[in-house]
């Protein structure tokens, strides 16, 4: 069952979290906040596709075990894009609330 639903899933989330940044990135021309908030999005599903894509694979064919080193690379980049992700979420609290500093 875990193969099955959980590819689908991954999928249909990374398709959604990146095509609504897009969109949110195009929307924001006239806010700041806005676009911040679209790469914000943009940085979260990008990051995650590179633990979610191995993790696909190692469902659909050999195992977690035989995709170790591609699953673990991916974990890594994912947690620098995290640490990005949050730096925006920290300038648009910047912006937000006027915060001088």
């Amino acid at each position: 069952m875990e193969k099955i639903f959980e590819p689908i899933f991954s999928i249909f989330y990374l398709i959604s979290v990146l095509y609504m940044s897009i969109k949110m990135i195009s929307a924001g021309k006239s806010s700041k906040i806005k676009r911040l908030f679209g790469y914000m999005g943009f940085i979260l599903g990008s990051g995650d596709s590179f633990h979610l894509i191995p993790r696909i694979y190692a469902l659909l064919t050999t195992g977690f075990e035989a995709n170790a080193a591609a699953l673990g690379i991916g974990k890594l980049i994912t947690s620098i894009t995290m640490t990005i992700f949050y730096l925006i979420l920290l300038r648009i609290w910047e912006v937000r609330y006027d915060i001088k500093g």
